[in-house]
Formats: structure tokens, C-alpha cells, sequence
């Protein structure tokens, strides 16, 4: 019997498995497969969406915007049916489920524009993979193995799978899907922890924050907290409403929150000094705006079709461009009241512009409102080149600023805000075909586009959701949360054994013994947990993708993540894929997809999945592959 491993349960995983099974009529032969899918935590989920975290911890995205399933708007070499989205499941299976089930009793409540739980966007995982297994069987058995892979040992047959637990499993194919991997603390973060320990304060370093044990943050105590992203938003949510706080509304609608004074309190501070803008509370009917600057013709116009491009000095103005034209395309479209020109007219003079300073000035002229005008260095940084008396004032004009935002996220006159955010995915994938095309410079690749590119990204386009905005609003109010400002710096007091921590908002300093950082980690297999990956790191069995060129130091420049080739096939240190080896996922240098995709958009994850299943079909399949070759 042929035999795969999955390495991974979560939703790369599923999506894996769903595309060998619509591939498998074509591809896989008379001699039936044994998929052996491996993770410790129950697949569907895996670790960051499993079902015994807290349900006061939120999926980022709607419910209408949630698919595991392709739909006939994916573009791929296999066959694809109607899946079932989020949505459908909530409403065919969820609300189906018995009184007194959380999930079920969750799926009763949500609307197409509700944020799901994450124990129920497990359960959806779990449905969808049960089926995928299922419908399998005339080809495969599926065997599930609740523990870690801790290393591949390549055979003359194949290759040896090797787990915690001590078995060994025997296979012919591997596909790595871990998604995030366990990820160990930076040199830096080394060095932090260290000092801290040395001075006898507590730093917590970039972690997932489901992850973090909190219990060490004591009720009242002053905790420096370094990032206002959504790892900073679930670390709000867990200190507070899960130490048995309450928000509730008052008699004028306004959400307070009642604290149960177990909470710690947090000095929040970052680069901008907010926190992310929120995601829009409404549904928005188009049509989208074409891209217009960051298409290849454009592109090449602009800078030839050869030269290696960076992507903030190069890009970043076309990318303003881009959605300030989508922002004023909407505007004039939907609200032609509010203009004082004809589109015609302002149109050619856009294109015809300069620079910046004559949008501009161009925007004044035929926008009266400001509030109706693109600046997206406004956007960007609400705070810069402002000051205030002191931190009671900036407390203020933050929450001036997020209660603006929640207005705005829900008001459907502002659908020029809408076209932006569309025109912002559609310049990623600008983005990620120019990447995929080597049009990318080294320091493109490996700072700017996880570093200024992604935060501007997240920033604009991948906030949380209105209500934990508002939220954070009640925190705040309620002193459990005050904002540090922007451009905070926070700097170990070694002698008095504390944090200090100073913005350019406003005077003084902020004094705490605890610091946390609450981002993300960016990938790094060198500092990986991952004994799997460490393993083959070690043996030279995989290597970190690292870019050379002149933009690049010392002649090379470190991505962090494993290299793969063009066909997701893992890359040995002597640069040779291994043909039985596939791996994909934020660790690797492949293509980047998330781990769910909106319905009908012809989402890059099944491009990918599909694509791989095919390649692992016919690397099970002498007969196609020979075909092939």
C-alpha cells in the first residue's frame, strides 16, 4: 500500500486533503493510499483554532467572509464542486446543533456579519475534514496520530517518519502543514529575558497569546505592553472578560465595562500609538475599482521589465496612488453631492499629476469635506506631529480616535473606505505576483515586505473587529487600559529594577516591572521549538531561504522560513529538492496564503493546495509521473 504523512491538522491540512480528494478520480491509480495525518492537538482545528480555548477569543474575519472549500470561482488543473462556506454550515448544521451545545447555541446568534468563536470555526474544520475523510475511502485510509513528528529519515523506499511517541512511520510521500510553527525567542528576546532576570523583572517575549501563561500579571498590577495589533487585542480580552470582568451597555447604548479588579493594567504603546482600524460593520456591493498603477504593464512602463524593484521606495508610491485612485473613483461614483468636480475632469487631472502635492492640492479643490479627502500618511500615523499637555489629554484623543474609526467602519457613505480595502487586496496580490516573478529586491523580500508592507497591510485591511474596538474604548474609560502614545521606547532600568517607558505623544515616563510584547512572531526556523524542524535544519536536510544581492549586507539577507522550490518541494542545504518532501505555510518561502479565503474570489490557498495535491498524487504515482516527465 502507498502511504502519505500530513505533518499538521489545522486548516492548510484540510485544505490539503479536500484537493487530494477531488483529484483522486483523475490521479490515483489502482493501488489504494494510506494518509497518515499527524498532530497533537484533534485535527480540523489544530492548535490555533482547537476547541478548548475560550470562545471569548474571535475568528478576524465575518462569517460571510470564511471558506475551507473551493467554490467554481477557483481557477485550478483539478476538479472543483460547491463546498460548504461558514456561513452555510452555520446555517445547515450549526443552529441545527442541540440546546445547550456552545457551539450550537453560538451559531443561533450570528449573522453573516458576526465574528465567529473560535471553538466554532473548529467545529466547522472539524465537519468539513470529517466529510473530506469520509468521501475518501474508495482511495484512502485516513489514520490519525495525536502526537508531534519530531524527524524525516530518508530511505531507499522513502521515507521514515519519525514520532514523539517513539513509532515510526513508513511512507512514501511527506507534506509539511504546520501553518505557525513553535516559535523560540530571538537572539534579542534572549538577550531581554536575560537582563530582565538579572534586574529581577518579568519580560514576556512575542509569543502567541492563547499560548502565554498570563497568570503571572497580577490584579492592579502596571504592565508595559509593547504593540496594539490583534495579539495585543486577544491579551486585553483574556486579562480582563476572562478574569470575570463584564461589559455591559448603559441606558444610552454606550458599552461599559465593570471590572471584577483581577485585572491588571495595561500601558499600551507602538510605532502609531492606536490600535488597528477596524474592520468595516457593513456589505459593501461594488463594483471594485481596477487596479491601475501595480499592474504588470504599469509597472513595467514605469521601471522597464527587468530591474529589480523595491518595494517601498519603488512600490509604495504607486501603491498610494492606487488606493487614493480607488478612494476617489468610490467617492465620485457614490456620492457625486459631495464633490465640486466633474470625475472627468478630476480624473485626467490625477493621472496627470506630478506627485503627491498635486493630488493634494487637486483634493482640496474638489472635495470640500476633509473627511472625504485620501491621505494615506494620515492614515498611517493619526499621532504624528502631535502633542499633548499630558496623559489624560492623549487618553482623550485616542479615544476620540477610535470612536471616529467605529463610526466611520459602519457608515456606508464611506464606502469609498470599501473600495480601499478591496483595492488593498488586490495590490497584494500585485504585490505577491511580483515576488513570484523575482521583480523583488533581497531587502524587499526579506524586511520591508513582512516588516512595512504587512504592518501597513494589517494595519489598514486586517484590524479587529468593531465590537472588540469598542471594547477597548469601554477598557480604556474604565482605566484597566491607558495608551502610551506613539513611538514608544521602553528601556530597562537595571538599578531601580523596573521598565520605563517614553513616547513622543506627551512628557513623563511610565514606570512598570512587567513587560510584554504582544506581536506575533516573525518566522525564524533557526530559533524554531519545532524539533522537526531543528532536526532537519541540523542534518542539512532543509535550509533557511536567504536572498543575495547588492541590497543585501554581508552579500545575503536571512528570510527566516524554509526553503522550498517553485513546486513546494523542500530544499536540502546543498540547494537539491527532495522529491518525496512538500512543505507549505507561513514558515516557508512558498507562497504565502492564509488559512481561510473569502468565497468567490478564486483564493490563492486552493491555487496552492491544488497544485500540490496533483504534485503529491503523481510523486505516489510511477505512471504519472513518468506521463508527466
Amino acid at each position: 500500500m502507498t502511504a502519505l504523512c500530513v505533518v499538521g491538522g489545522g486548516p492548510t491540512a484540510v485544505s490539503v486533503l479536500e484537493r487530494l480528494l477531488a483529484n483522486a478520480p483523475e490521479l490515483a491509480g489502482d493501488e489504494r493510499l494510506r494518509v497518515h495525518l499527524v498532530d497533537p492537538h484533534p485535527p480540523g482545528g489544530g492548535r490555533v483554532w482547537r476547541a478548548g480555548q475560550t470562545a471569548l477569543l474571535w475568528a478576524n474575519s465575518l462569517v460571510a467572509d470564511v471558506t475551507i472549500t473551493p467554490d467554481p470561482s477557483v481557477v485550478v488543473e483539478g476538479p472543483v464542486e460547491e463546498g460548504t462556506t461558514l456561513a452555510e454550515w452555520i446555517e445547515r448544521v450549526g443552529r441545527a446543533l442541540p440546546d445547550g451545545d456552545p457551539v450550537g447555541e453560538e451559531a443561533r446568534r450570528l449573522t453573516p456579519t458576526s465574528f465567529p468563536s473560535r471553538p466554532l470555526v473548529n467545529a466547522y474544520l472539524s465537519w468539513v475534514l470529517d466529510g473530506v475523510v469520509a468521501a475518501l475511502a474508495p482511495f484512502a485510509d485516513v489514520e490519525v496520530h495525536a502526537t508531534r513528528v519530531t524527524d524525516l529519515r530518508r530511505t531507499r523506499e522513502g521515507v521514515d517518519v519519525v514520532l514523539a511517541d517513539g513509532g515510526v512511520l513508513p511512507v512514501d510521500t511527506v507534506v509539511l502543514a504546520q501553518g505557525h510553527l513553535e516559535a523560540g525567542p530571538t537572539a534579542e528576546e534572549r538577550a531581554h529575558t536575560a537582563a530582565a532576570e538579572r534586574a529581577g523583572v518579568r519580560y514576556l517575549p512575542t509569543g502567541y497569546t492563547a499560548d502565554l501563561d498570563l497568570g503571572a500579571l497580577a490584579p492592579g498590577e502596571d504592565v508595559l505592553v509593547r504593540g496594539a495589533g490583534l495579539a495585543f487585542v486577544d491579551l486585553a480580552v483574556l486579562v480582563t472578560a476572562g478574569r470575570g470582568g463584564r461589559f455591559v451597555r448603559d441606558d444610552g447604548g454606550r458599552l461599559r465595562y465593570e471590572p471584577s479588579g483581577a485585572e491588571p493594567v495595561l500601558h499600551v504603546g507602538s510605532r502609531r500609538g492606536v490600535p488597528y482600524r477596524s474592520k468595516l460593520g457593513y456589505t459593501w456591493a461594488g463594483p471594485p475599482v481596477p487596479l491601475r498603477f501595480l499592474t504588470p504593464a504599469a509597472v513595467d512602463a514605469a521601471f522597464g521589465p527587468t530591474r529589480r524593484l523595491d518595494l517601498q521606495a519603488d512600490l509604495g508610491p504607486l501603491l498610494a496612488r492606487e488606493l487614493a485612485w480607488a478612494h476617489y473613483t468610490e467617492l465620485f461614483r457614490a456620492a457625486p453631492e459631495r464633490t465640486a468636480l466633474p470625475w472627468a475632469d478630476f480624473a485626467g487631472r490625477f493621472l496627470a499629476a506630478a506627485g503627491p502635492e498635486e493630488e493634494r492640492a487637486l483634493a482640496a479643490e474638489a472635495v470640500p469635506d476633509p473627511a472625504d479627502r485620501f491621505d494615506l500618511a494620515a492614515l498611517d500615523r493619526p499621532l504624528a506631529g502631535r502633542s499633548f499637555a499630558d496623559a489624560g489629554s492623549l487618553q482623550e484623543a485616542v479615544r476620540a480616535h477610535v470612536r471616529a474609526d467605529l463610526a466611520r467602519a459602519t457608515d456606508l457613505r464611506h464606502s469609498s473606505d470599501a473600495a480601499v480595502f478591496v483595492a488593498l487586496l488586490q495590490s497584494f496580490g500585485a504585490v505577491a505576483a511580483l515576488l513570484a516573478a523575482g521583480r523583488l529586491t533581497a531587502r524587499s523580500q526579506a524586511d520591508q515586505l513582512p516588516g512595512w508592507f504587512m504592518n501597513l497591510f494589517s494595519y489598514l485591511a486586517s484590524g479587529p473587529p468593531g465590537p472588540r474596538l469598542e471594547e477597548l474604548l469601554a477598557l480604556s474609560e474604565a482605566g484597566v487600559l491607558r495608551w502610551l502614545g506613539a513611538d514608544v521606547e521602553v528601556t530597562l532600568d537595571a538599578d531601580a529594577g523596573v521598565f520605563r517607558a517614553r513616547s513622543a505623544s506627551c512628557p513623563g515616563e511610565t514606570v512598570a516591572r512587567t513587560l510584554v510584547e504582544a506581536r506575533l512572531p516573525r518566522p525564524d526556523v533557526e530559533a524554531s521549538r519545532a524539533p522537526l524542524v531543528t532536526a532537519l535544519l541540523g542534518r542539512g536536510a532543509a535550509r533557511e531561504r536567504v536572498l543575495a544581492d547588492d541590497t543585501a549586507p554581508a552579500g545575503v539577507r536571512r528570510t527566516g522560513r524554509l526553503d522550498v522550490d517553485p513546486d513546494n518541494r523542500l530544499v536540502d542545504r546543498r540547494g537539491v529538492p527532495d522529491p518525496h518532501v512538500f512543505a507549505l505555510g507561513a514558515w516557508t518561502a512558498g507562497p504565502q496564503v492564509a488559512g481561510f479565503s473569502r468565497p468567490r474570489t478564486n483564493a490563492p490557498l486552493f491555487r496552492t493546495t491544488d497544485a500540490l495535491a496533483r504534485a503529491v498524487w503523481r510523486s505516489l504515482t510511477p505512471a504519472l509521473a513518468a506521463e508527466v516527465a
